[in-house]
């Protein structure tokens, strides 16, 4: 997927490499351009900022998906796994300027230092590489652990979520029973636990000794879904509409609550990502 970087094993989102450099290049200038007249070090006021903005950035995208994190309050401190209001963190980081900074010319600096990354990262958000829509094959099938066979037309007509795993997968077998316990809940759509590339008996021991024995669990020896939608990175979640096009896509762990934000989402016909 166009939006991850592949450095090894390692899977690095492009949005938050260009948000941790835009940070670095904040810090930078504030201790070089506000400070080169030989006064007092402006590193520290806008650290302040920093840390400001990245606090309200968090509690108000908290507060706007409230619902969701009410399902699981903790998630509000993983902020490793993303969510952010850029808005809310830009007025927080610009408040604290003006105040520690005080005098007219640092202020004014350091305001248009923030203006100016802010239009990058809008510019970014703009332009970033972004998947075209795919919409998957109805004829893709897939085998059942009892050996009957499902195809992606079976279940089109209504929303749909993929997630492509394998059980040598760490963070695919952390967020395998909270997916399990999501699909059983009444009134969400169906989750389809696609194992990539596994046989049966294997998938199947795994499953009875985890006590995962309901899970929505779907063979795919080939790892032909992996391919159609550039998916090779585990896990993978996808959120497809009733005709097929994938709406949204999530690499990597994702939490009940990043799950819950993608469906309210995609029930309501958008898409973006979680």
């Amino acid at each position: 997927m166009s939006n991850i970087l592949h450095i090894g094993p390692v899977m690095v989102p492009l949005d938050r490499l260009v948000a941790l450099a835009l940070m670095l290049l904040f810090l930078t200038a504030c201790e070089w351009r506000l400070c080169r007249d030989g006064r007092r070090s402006a590193f520290w006021p806008g650290l302040l900022a920093l840390a400001a903005g990245l606090i309200a950035a968090r509690a108000a995208y908290v507060w706007q998906h409230r619902v969701s994190f009410a399902l699981d309050p903790i998630a509000a401190l993983h902020v490793w796994l993303g969510g952010w209001s850029w808005a809310a963190g830009v007025v927080a980081a610009g408040a604290v300027l003006v105040l520690s900074l005080r005098r007219a010319r640092p202020v004014a600096q350091g305001l248009a230092l923030l203006a100016a990354l802010t239009l990058i990262w809008a510019g970014f958000e703009r332009l970033a590489p972004r998947d075209p829509p795919l919409m998957l094959p109805a004829s893709l099938a897939f085998e059942r652990l009892d050996g009957d066979s499902l195809t992606l037309g079976d279940v089109r007509g209504g929303p749909v979520v993929l997630n492509l795993w394998a059980t040598w997968c760490p963070p695919c077998r952390r967020e395998l029973p909270m997916l399990v316990q999501a699909a059983a809940e009444p009134g969400v759509p169906p989750i389809l636990l696609v194992d990539q590339g596994e046989a049966a008996g294997h998938v199947r021991r795994f499953l009875e000794t985890e006590r995962l024995n309901t899970a929505p669990v779907l063979l795919d020896p080939d790892s032909r879904l992996g391919e159609i939608t550039g998916g090779k990175a585990l896990p993978t979640t996808l959120f497809v509409d009733g005709e097929g096009i994938v709406r949204q896509s999530h690499v990597g762990q994702i939490s009940r609550v990043q799950l819950d934000i993608a469906l309210r989402t995609l029930s309501a016909g958008g898409d973006g990502a979680p």
